[in-house]
């Protein structure tokens, strides 16, 4: 019993501690030295950071739009048809949101160019919202494929006695996913909206930018806070869409799904398929064309160091992430379910906001020992990422049959017997699965670890997009090429693992 209040009373104080710095920064937009004052907030309807607004708002609502309706599409054609390399395709479309952003928005600059219309598209909205699309393609397609395996087939075979697949799609599938879509939606739009790196690059003015830039270049920490508060409003606004019209859901083990036949149309979908596949892969392609054995040999010797902090980071950050998503995961099911709400609070809160709240909140005398370490970056990965870790727990430990645990309390076993010899070894593909989603997030991740990361402790995504801005660009392309590749090897090892099995 001791160990258990131990365990929940360190997991509960994680969650609470968390949001701690977003609460002390909107705290500091309400009090200067003459006391409670709203005048900082006049400067946030300067004509300047309204514009940028709109192009946020307007970059944010066009990819949400074409990804939602996309990834919705070829989620149906991955998972509910006959589809044959239908997992293939799935592991290609997915390749853009596992890697940093700005990695993609590079790949597209070295295949077009700046030149010619293509060039003066790629740099501007089009090209931002181009580049944005394929990054955040996936989530679409990942969310309308879960809860496509959670629909009962019963359901589908009923009414395909009365229609045929046109009319189930439309009257029994799409509303039992329709959570599932506007969620995905949802979370684009934010995500969207809160993304910095690839505007930056594109030289398409953002508001992120503004918060940021307030922030690192001009050192105006009162009006870098003010100018988040917009972006912290809207990821309040849409927590309060999500859990108003999708949160609501509960998970099941996965239901044999009824696939439908496509054989009339296969080869015309094929094409289209690889048509867009190729739009996926042929820039980061590019990477390897672009570069030679010696600038390869370069850019290793240059990157090596903060590949190796990245790597570190990234191997504790998984481990941090797997331990308390699995405990938080454990207390949201069984206990404290409003704790939910608050991680993905913080996982949709934009990484600008996020990094500028661990900074004020934690460079102080007092806590130097944490803020002046690599220990900031790490606590900014749980403040991130925690929500995915302990939402894939908490879905796993709803679907263990309260009969096992019920069956094992009464011949007496104790709550860490129960834990350690049913509850883990039944959750252990959920483990590695949230192992790797933590490996994967905190290598790719950029923007908050380029405003709190100590001196000297850069990561290698933090060395690229330094260098992006007067490096040469055969040696970025190899750094790029190298970034991928740290990337996608733990998720092929991953598939090569889930094959064996």
């Amino acid at each position: 019993m001791r160990l258990r209040e131990s365990l929940f009373f360190i997991a509960l104080i994680v969650v609470v501690l968390l949001p701690l710095p977003i609460f002390s920064m909107f705290y500091n937009t309400l009090h200067s030295e003459q006391g409670f004052s709203l005048s900082l907030y006049s400067q946030v309807f300067d004509v300047r950071l309204g514009q940028s607004f709109l192009n946020s708002l307007a970059l944010a609502l066009l990819v949400a739009l074409f990804t939602t309706i996309i990834g919705t599409l070829l989620a149906i054609l991955f998972t509910k048809t006959s589809l044959p390399f239908s997992n293939f395709f799935l592991s290609i479309f997915i390749t853009p949101l596992l890697i940093p952003p700005y990695i993609l928005a590079f790949s597209w600059f070295e295949l077009i160019g700046r030149d010619g219309v293509l060039g003066e598209l790629l740099f501007g909205f089009w090209g931002t919202a181009f580049v944005l699309f394929w990054v955040y393609l996936p989530i679409p397609i990942l969310l309308v494929s879960l809860f496509l395996t959670q629909i009962e087939p019963k359901l589908e075979e009923s009414a395909l006695l009365l229609s045929n697949w046109r009319g189930v799609l439309r009257q029994i599938t799409i509303p039992l996913i329709s959570p599932a879509i506007v969620l995905s939606s949802l979370l684009v739009f934010i995500l969207t909206f809160g993304e910095f790196s690839v505007a930056n690059f594109l030289r398409y003015p953002i508001f992120p930018m503004e918060s940021f830039t307030q922030f690192s270049a001009f050192y105006d920490f009162k009006m870098a806070t003010v100018t988040a508060m917009p972006m912290l409003l809207m990821a309040l606004i849409i927590k309060w869409l999500i859990d108003k019209y999708t949160f609501n859901y509960r998970f099941k083990s996965s239901q044999k799904i009824k696939k439908i036949e496509i054989n009339r149309y296969r080869f015309v979908i094929l094409f289209i398929l690889i048509g867009l596949a190729i739009l996926v892969t042929l820039p980061l392609a590019l990477l390897v064309v672009h570069t030679d054995v010696d600038n390869f040999l370069l850019a290793w010797e240059r990157g090596f160091d903060p590949l190796m902090r990245t790597l570190l980071y990234a191997l504790i950050g998984a481990t941090l992430l797997m331990v308390f998503g699995f405990w938080v995961g454990y207390i949201i099911e069984k206990r404290y379910k409003f704790f939910e709400g608050t991680l993905l609070f913080l996982f949709i809160t934009p990484a600008t906001v996020i990094g500028i709240g661990l900074t004020l909140f934690w460079n102080n005398s007092w806590s130097n020992w944490l803020y002046g370490t690599p220990l900031i970056i790490l606590l900014g990965y749980l403040t991130k990422y925690l929500f995915l870790t302990s939402k894939i727990a908490q879905i796993r430990l709803s679907q263990i049959p309260s009969s096992m645990v019920e069956s094992a309390q009464l011949t007496g076993a104790t709550w860490s017997q129960i834990i350690w010899n049913i509850t883990l070894p039944l959750s252990r593909k959920s483990l590695v699965l949230m192992w790797l989603i933590g490996f994967i997030f905190s290598l790719r991740e950029t923007t908050m670890t380029m405003l709190v990361y100590p001196a000297s402790n850069d990561t290698l995504p933090i060395y690229i997009f330094t260098q992006m801005a007067n490096g040469d660009p055969k040696i970025i392309a190899a750094l790029c090429l190298i970034m991928v590749g740290v990337v996608l090897l733990p998720l092929g090892i991953y598939i090569l693992w889930r094959l064996a099995r």
